[in-house]
């Protein structure tokens, strides 16, 4: 919503406009807070869904439907640039090296699937379902170690905050280590 008020300035003969813009939703200033706060739902809901789910004799569905899901968004974080290396510089040559060693990894990898046969992208997709019962078979382990609900939503925060907040364990150890160096 907006409204326009207009002033003519009578000396001059010329009216200044001024534009008062009201955003009624709120949403615009509090956008990431809502999205942390969505996110943070959805992850519980995912993994109450899952507890519930191994709690009624479907702990195959749970863990598949949930490795399917965590998968695919990590896939969709790396995609569009959530999960990226830290541009900041280390004092550390041996980070900077490493940093730099897994961007040409990460750049070799993409040109050799630019380039891929059928055969090596078969490969590939297979080295991916490896890793995909992986994960599924951990997940089937935390869901069958979990007893009873705030086990598994405890569980599901820490997933949320490492989805909602990539860097923060990263930013968190810098700071220990920080500390450590200061002492």
């Amino acid at each position: 919503m907006s409204t326009t008020d207009q002033h003519m300035d009578p000396g001059a003969g010329q009216s200044d406009t001024h534009v008062h813009v009201h955003n009624s939703s709120g949403l615009d200033a509090n956008s990431h807070t809502w999205r942390v706060v969505a996110t943070f739902l959805a992850i519980g809901s995912l993994i109450s869904l899952a507890w519930g789910l191994a709690q009624f004799g479907m702990l195959e569905l749970a863990a598949t439907g949930t490795a399917a899901i965590l998968s695919m968004q990590i896939q969709l974080m790396l995609r569009n640039g959530f999960i990226v290396l830290p541009d900041a510089k280390s004092d550390d040559a041996r980070i900077e090296e490493g940093k730099n060693a897994l961007r040409s990894i990460v750049g070799m990898f993409q040109a050799i699937l630019d380039r891929s046969s059928i055969l090596r992208l078969t490969m590939l997709s297979i080295g991916y379902g490896i890793l995909f019962v992986l994960l599924r078979m951990a997940i089937q382990t935390a869901l069958g170690i979990f007893t009873n609900i705030w086990i598994a939503l405890a569980a599901g925060a820490i997933v949320a905050s490492v989805i909602c907040f990539p860097t923060l364990f990263a930013g968190l150890i810098r700071a220990m280590k920080a500390k450590k160096e200061a002492k």
